[in-house]
This record gives C-alpha cells, sequence and structure tokens, in this order.
C-alpha cells in the first residue's frame, strides 16, 4: 500500500562476540543487515537485549558498524535498554548517527512517520534504593509495576497515541500467559507479569515486545496485536525449536498487519541417550539407546543432523564411563558425518545415593554396630575382632 509505513521489529539479539556462539551471532546478524537494506523500512525497533552482557570493545565496534548499515541513509533505528543491557553500553551509541537512538528511559517519540512510546527494562536498583532497605522482594516487585502502570497510563496524554493513529509500545516486559520454546509457560517467579490489556492501555495500536526468545502473538480483547519478536538465533539448546528472525509491521490505514519473517538460524538438537546393556541372548553388548522420541533407532546415531550443532548427552553409571564415552564418540563422528554443524559429548553419570543401614546407625557400641554391619553384610564377625575395636577405640580415646 503506497504511502504505508513500514516497521521491521527485531529483539533479543544477545550480542556476544566472544562463546561458543558468537560465529552464529555474526552470520545472523549479518544476514538481517542485508535484509533490512532489502526491505528499506521507514524505521527499525529493536525491543531490548542488545547485549549479552557488559560489551567488549570488540562488540561495541561491531555493533556501532552494524547499526549504520541497517539504519541506511533512510531507516530510523530505535533499540531499548533489556535486562541484559548495561546502561553505560548503551549511551555510547547515541552519539555515532544521526538516525539512531538507544532508549534507556521511558518516552514518546515519533520516527518514520509512526509514534512510538518507550518503556525499556526497568531499573530495579532505583527502586530498590527508593523503597528503603526494609522493603521486601515482594513490596519492590510490586512498588516497581505500580511505577510501570503509572507510566503506560501516562503515555495515553500524548497527541499521537490515540486510536487509529500509527504507534507503537516498545518494551522488554513479561506478558502473562507467554510460552517459552518447548511449549511450557513462562514461570512468574518474582519477575513483574502484565496482561495483554494492561500494556495497551497506554493507548498505542499494538504492542512490540521483547525479553521471550520464542516468536509469538498475545491476544488482547479488541484485537489489537501484542507480539514479541523473538531471538534472532538460538542462545541456548533450550531454543531448539520454533521459526527465528523477526516481524514486520505494517500500517493498514487504521491497523497494524504484522507479518513474520525468518532467518537462517541454525538447528540446536539436544538428544538424550541412556547406556544399555543387550541380554545374553542379545550377544551382551552395549548400546546408547536415545530418548527422544523421534530417534526411535536402538543404539543407531540419528541422521537428521544436517547442518545442525548436536549435544549428545549420554547418562550412564559411574562404573561404565569407559564403555558409554566411547560408544558416545563413535555417535559423535556418524553424526559429523550425517552432515551435522557439531557435535558435543554431554556426559551425565548417574548420581549413586548410599545410605547408613538404620540398624547400625541406631546401635550404641562398637560391638553392637559390629554385629548389625555383619547381618546386614551376611558375614560372621572373626572371634575377637570386636574385643579388638574396643581396645583400639579405648587407647584412641574419644
Amino acid at each position: 500500500m503506497e504511502g504505508s509505513m513500514r516497521v521491521l521489529h527485531l529483539a533479543d539479539l544477545h550480542l556476544l562476540l566472544r562463546g561458543p556462539r558468537s560465529g552464529e551471532c555474526r552470520r545472523i546478524l549479518d544476514w538481517i543487515a542485508e535484509h533490512a537494506a532489502d526491505e528499506r523500512p521507514d524505521a527499525i525497533i529493536i525491543s531490548g537485549d542488545v547485549f549479552d552482557r557488559l560489551s567488549t570493545p570488540d562488540d561495541r565496534e561491531y555493533l556501532a558498524d552494524w547499526l549504520g548499515l541497517i539504519a541506511g541513509d533512510a531507516s530510523m533505528v530505535f533499540a531499548i535498554r533489556g535486562n541484559h543491557d548495561h546502561l553505560i553500553d548503551q549511551r555510547l551509541f547515541n552519539r555515532f548517527y544521526h538516525n539512531v537512538r538507544i532508549v534507556t528511559e521511558p518516552e514518546v517519540t515519533a520516527g518514520g512517520g509512526v509514534v512510538f512510546a518507550f518503556l525499556p527494562w526497568p531499573d530495579l536498583g532505583r527502586v530498590a534504593a527508593s523503597m528503603g532497605p526494609s522493603a521486601s522482594i515482594a513490596d519492590r516487585r510490586d512498588g516497581t509495576r505500580a511505577a510501570l502502570i503509572d507510566i503506560l497510563r501516562g503515555f495515553r496524554a500524548d497527541p499521537g497515541l490515540q486510536p487509529g493513529m500509527p504507534s507503537l509500545l516498545v518494551s522488554h516486559l513479561q506478558v502473562l500467559g507467554a510460552s517459552v520454546d518447548s511449549g511450557q509457560p513462562v514461570a512468574s517467579g518474582n519477575e513483574i507479569g502484565f496482561p495483554a490489556d494492561e500494556l495497551l492501555e497506554c493507548g498505542a495500536a499494538g504492542a512490540a515486545l521483547g525479553h521471550i526468545h520464542l516468536r509469538q502473538q498475545m491476544r488482547s480483547r479488541d484485537g489489537r496485536p501484542v507480539w514479541y519478536a523473538g531471538a534472532p538465533f538460538r542462545t541456548t539448546f533450550g531454543e531448539a525449536t520454533g521459526g527465528k528472525g523477526g516481524l514486520l509491521w505494517e500500517w493498514k490505514g487504521d491497523r497494524w498487519r504484522v507479518e513474520p519473517w525468518d532467518v537462517p538460524a541454525r538447528r540446536m538438537l539436544l538428544v538424550e541417550a541412556d547406556l544399555e546393556f543387550d541380554t545374553p541372548e542379545d550377544g551382551g553388548g552395549a548400546s546408547l539407546v536415545y530418548l527422544n522420541a523421534e530417534l526411535d533407532e536402538r543404539g543407531e546415531a540419528p541422521t537428521d543432523v544436517a547442518d545442525a550443532e548436536v549435544r549428545l548427552r549420554a547418562h550412564f553409571a559411574p562404573e561404565h564411563r569407559e564403555t558409554a564415552m566411547g560408544l558416545a564418540e563413535q555417535h559423535r563422528r556418524e553424526m559429523l558425518r550425517s552432515g551435522a554443524f557439531s557435535v558435543v559429548v554431554d556426559p551425565q553419570p548417574l548420581m549413586v545415593q548410599r545410605t547408613r543401614c538404620a540398624e547400625i546407625s541406631s546401635a550404641r557400641t562398637t560391638g553392637e554396630k559390629v554385629a548389625a554391619w555383619a547381618r546386614t553384610a551376611g558375614l560372621e564377625v572373626p572371634a575377637g575382632a570386636v574385643e579388638k575395636l574396643v581396645a583400639l577405640e579405648t587407647e584412641v580415646g574419644p
């Protein structure tokens, strides 16, 4: 539609150029820069967690160049603070480009023909300090939540945040009912959660969120879209399923139309296997038996691993470590021959719990303890053994 506003929505980049996921991080972010150049949106928003942790000089140099690439000559880029971001990192980047803004405090700003209400991750330390040392964790959580609700309601005073206007709430928060990649609902714990409709009390025509790594739409009563963009690449094996990428928001006269788009994120495959021994009738050998439902070939390494990062988690009794690790190494090589990008063996020796015999524990004298041990073990106490132990005990003293 000619004249419509188009917003490219990203979240949870978790930029980290050092570590086991650094190559994938750089590969996907480079792909996104090319995608943004092809799309040429009016604005690009990043809903928090630009960095994975306190940045290094290499991280900051890469991000500065990358922001320039995705902004180009026309697009306005806005990024907000997430719970992984440090203020000292983000404030540096407002000095690089005229069309790049890093937002660390709540505000309403227009860009690319859209009015944005920004609600970054709250400064929990500031809230805690304002409530005093006697405030409980629950008090601080409730106080922070009340303050954020006041901010959201205060946004409604802005004339751009009115029905029928192209506007977006951009935030890094937890919406009640959101799910992680495994399909499980997000546990609230001590984190602050909001119903989707409560976020939209700000008056925006939609909410573009970060913080949950699974791309998903949340439900609002009046149909205004509330979306998590999700992370653009997998950061842990807990995110092994689901598409990765971002969202394209396009204004259609009086509402937003939202279209997901995917990046070529590499699969992460977690496979669980038990070491099992065959019966003598079956040859008496050992094999790794996979517990994943889709990997039901007994003793065979999975072959559907093309270009995947695989973690082979092998479970075994401690006394069978050598056998298990030998088999795991065979399977690792087979999966690499089947096209896996990488395979890491994660040994999981089973915990052996030993408890003291109740009869021995309740016995009072050395003689009684030895007699109880002998009965439990099915042995006979040699003649004179108890007397010798008592004599030694007396000699050593208490």
